[in-house]
């Protein structure tokens, strides 16, 4: 630009258009500005002011041979480049093994569940791979702690209360999420039995690194307890066709004061609700010869419903 200072006014006169290294950084640059938000908009945005910032340093290395001029440049270009690699690492895809993909796309995919999360739950930390032959307990009644959370994988396990089966556990339910949510410490003990119908594989998280991962994530809490209510009230289901009245009909647990209908069906001149009775969760109470089956099957029916308080 050359000023006449002779004139009053001053005139500017334009120099000619630079490099076209230096348009096309430029245009590139404004590629990025103008680029959407989310995290893969961040990670284009990042890779053209890498490209940007490398044409410019070029374009003043080679053409311009302004030194300084390249440093800024080069320094953008590497700043960039390292926050570039940091997206890469943090959007890579998380891939887990085929038990574990296969929990993943069964149970927590259809409630959006992130990857990334979900592997914060199955990390080797919290989580243990296990198998079971035919045969074998997974607990026994009024012997086992409560101290951990089994999903199982595959196979197929029996729940047994007193030698009598109450439901069973296929592929992908949890094995124990009723005693796991009634257990307070975890020194409780089962009060029932849990055997292995065919060679099973499943997974458990231990109590007290489970209770400290859901501390850490708040959002992990309420999916589990959303996942392991579902759970509970399939077992319950499940509990519901054991129930079945002495004329072959059965008896939804679902219906409110089911026990209070039965016994004014059957019973209206006896309080049955007068008497205390304690059931194991999930468990029938052991008969008697002298009870009759209409009192069996009310009190069956009050222990459902006490569970499901």
């Amino acid at each position: 630009m050359a000023v006449n200072v002779s004139s009053p006014e001053v005139t500017c006169l334009w120099a000619a258009p630079q490099h076209y290294l230096f348009q096309m950084a430029n245009g590139v640059l404004l590629g990025a500005v103008a680029c959407p938000g989310g995290k893969h908009g961040t990670l284009f945005m990042h890779s053209c002011f890498v490209l940007g910032f490398l044409l410019l340093s070029i374009w003043s290395w080679v053409i311009l041979c302004a030194p300084d001029y390249f440093s800024w440049n080069f320094s953008f270009m590497v700043v960039n480049a390292v926050q570039t690699l940091v997206i890469l690492y943090n959007i890579r895809p998380v891939k887990f093994c085929d038990d574990l993909e296969d929990v993943y796309v069964s149970v927590f995919q259809p409630l959006r569940v992130p990857r990334h999360l979900f592997r914060k739950l199955v990390s080797p930390d919290y989580c243990t791979l296990g198998t079971l032959h035919e045969g074998e307990m997974y607990a026994s009644q009024g012997i086992s702690k409560i101290d951990r959370l089994g999903l199982l994988i595959s196979g197929r396990m029996a729940v047994c209360n007193h030698h009598q089966e109450l439901h069973r556990v296929v592929a992908k339910e949890f094995v124990d999420s009723p005693e796991f949510e009634s257990a307070i410490s975890g020194d409780e003990k089962y009060q029932v039995s849990i055997v292995a119908l065919t060679t099973c594989r499943f997974i458990f998280w231990q109590r007290s690194g489970l209770e400290y991962l859901l501390i850490k994530e708040p959002y992990l809490t309420t999916l589990l307890r959303t996942v392991l209510g579902r759970d509970i009230t399939n077992k319950l289901y499940a509990l519901n066709d054991k129930l079945a009245q002495n004329k072959g009909l059965r008896i939804d647990i679902r219906l409110p004061s089911i026990s209070s209908l039965g016994r004014g069906q059957f019973h209206d001149s006896e309080d049955l609700s007068s008497q205390p009775k304690q059931f194991p969760s999930r468990g029938f109470p052991e008969e008697s010869g002298t009870d009759s089956s209409t009192c069996n099957m009310t009190e069956r029916t009050e222990l459902l419903n006490g569970t499901m308080a």
